[in-house]
């Protein structure tokens, strides 16, 4: 219980984030008898393309909510005043994870070349390159190794999340939402409007 306590800003992101889980899982048949064979729920190849098509439209939608996410921490805590909520490394495993899916559903439905054929697919695959250093580095030995390089090397998320939305962006209509979302959280990271709301916070 002491564990959870301390860390309950984890367990509650890791729960949100496993969770969805549950939909993709009963979408794939996972059979261990020979190896490890993955086939889709759906056999036919009309109802594979569309169980495909939904599985890496799922993973996508998840994995830039949670990328979002992860930005708005910093103007969250601005504007509440919460320090002690280390739930960021937490949200950024959970982006890393539904991008790895997203990416990985993309290759299996359209394959590996067509990630070459569009701008927004270019886009999308730099996003998920981004994120392996940042995953990597998410740790607390890896702030004290590389001390101040450390924060450098995590800002490349916004470039991450630059990217991401200009994968959305060409594809649908819904980037606006994240574009809001994000550039929101940006203003209030001005020093002026910072510390304009720290003080209307503390009166």
């Amino acid at each position: 219980m002491s564990f959870i306590k301390r860390n309950y800003g984890w367990v509650i992101v890791s729960i949100l984030a496993i969770a969805p889980l549950y939909i993709i899982v009963n979408m794939l048949h996972i059979d261990f008898s020979k190896g490890l064979i993955i086939t889709l729920v759906k056999g036919s190849e009309s109802d594979s393309a569309t169980t495909l098509e939904m599985l890496y439209h799922i993973t996508g939608e998840f994995a830039i909510r949670w990328m979002t996410a992860v930005l708005t921490c910093t103007p969250f805590f601005i504007i509440f005043g919460i320090t002690n909520l280390y739930v960021r490394q937490a949200m950024g495993i959970a982006t890393t994870v539904w991008s790895f899916l997203h990416f990985i559903f993309f290759i299996w439905a359209e394959g590996f070349l067509e990630t070459f054929t569009q701008v927004n697919y270019v886009a999308g695959l730099i996003a998920v390159l981004l994120l392996i250093p940042l995953l990597y580095t998410s740790n607390r030995k890896s702030m004290k190794r590389l001390k101040s390089k450390w924060k450098k090397l995590q800002s490349l998320s916004y470039v991450a999340i630059f990217l991401s939305i200009l994968h959305v962006a060409i594809l649908d209509k819904t980037w606006l939402v994240y574009a809001i979302i994000v550039g929101t959280g940006f203003l209030i990271r001005v020093p002026f409007v910072k510390t304009k709301i720290i003080r209307l916070r503390s009166t």
